[in-house]
């Protein structure tokens, strides 16, 4: 089977030019099922999107591996961040010599406005009984302790990214650090560098699907 990715990355049901994690997990899950597919090749064209959708696309594709379907990953002209996230634990992943690729990284961006209301002369006041009470208010800024807990967060996020990526390339740690930090690469750097597999397009990758299989 060849299960298309293509679009921004996001939590939720289809929507065009998105790559929506509950319609990718339901179509991986019939791959799975479905007796007469023997193997799945994901064409991945994304520039990224929500962690958490990435995460969970990832170990529906982890699910078909453990049923012994391979999968086979065939990077479009941009597989990056969370494109790359989804593709890192492949069994094999093809790229083009141009395909951007890597981007190895995580941020998080909680937008607030206490600035712009305080030039309309607008301010913000209450009451709270914890620290985080309106931590992340977009209206108040961000709390020192709500700052804390979202960087705690994203560095979190950053290590699991640099744990998939070491275990699905079979590279150390400090080697996918070294790639890491949000460096953007051609596939040709990419495959140098052993996030990589493959040169090649979507026809090699369902071959080589098709002899893992």
């Amino acid at each position: 089977a060849v299960l298309v990715a293509e679009g921004t990355i996001i939590s939720g049901e289809y929507a065009p030019g998105m790559v929506a994690d509950e319609d990718m997990i339901r179509r991986i899950r019939q791959a799975r099922a479905d007796e007469n597919i023997r193997a799945l090749v994901l064409r991945v064209n994304s520039p990224g999107g929500g962690m958490l959708a990435s995460e969970a696309i990832r170990s529906e594709l982890a699910l078909l591996q453990a049923a012994g379907k391979p999968v086979v990953v065939s990077m479009g002209g941009t597989a990056a961040s969370g494109g790359y996230w989804i593709s890192a634990t492949a069994d094999r992943i093809w790229a083009s010599p141009a395909t951007v690729t890597g981007s190895i990284g995580v941020i998080s961006m909680v937008p607030t406005f206490e600035d712009s209301l305080s030039e309309l002369g607008i301010g913000v006041d209450g009451v709270g009984t914890t620290p985080l009470t309106r931590g992340a208010d977009p209206l108040g800024g961000l709390s020192e302790p709500m700052q804390d807990l979202l960087q705690q967060n994203t560095n979190n996020a950053y290590e699991r990214f640099i744990s998939l990526v070491a275990e699905g390339r079979g590279l150390t740690r400090a080697e996918v650090q070294s790639l890491a930090g949000g460096q953007v690469m051609t596939g040709a750097e990419a495959q140098e560098a052993g996030l990589v597999d493959e040169m090649g397009h979507l026809e090699d990758a369902v071959v080589s699907a098709a002899r893992l299989a």
